[in-house]
């Protein structure tokens, strides 16, 4: 919220990168130990783990980024009902 009107701010496709891969670098920060403590005695483990954390990376990016657009959805239908009660009132 801001002070202007009480709405939340502007849409930023930059916020949205921001915040999306960056969920996706937290889900690999935490993966990537263990892939490396799994490489050595089980490789083939590991792989199933890194391929794991790359779906599971994806699934994070997807998840933000939907939930940041929600927000905008909202605001376009709330526009589009004020557009069509202005059309109605005319």
């Amino acid at each position: 919220m801001n002070a202007e009107g009480g709405r939340q701010s502007e849409f930023s496709f930059g916020k949205l990168v921001f915040y999306s891969l960056g969920a996706g670098v937290v889900v690999l920060a935490v993966m990537l130990p263990v892939i490396v403590l799994l490489a050595r005695p089980y490789p083939i483990a590991a792989l199933c783990v890194a391929i794991g954390a790359v779906f599971g990376m994806v699934v994070v990016i997807a998840l933000v980024s939907r939930r940041m657009m929600s927000g905008v959805q909202q605001e376009i239908d709330r526009r589009r009902a004020e557009l069509e009660a202005k059309r109605e009132q005319s």
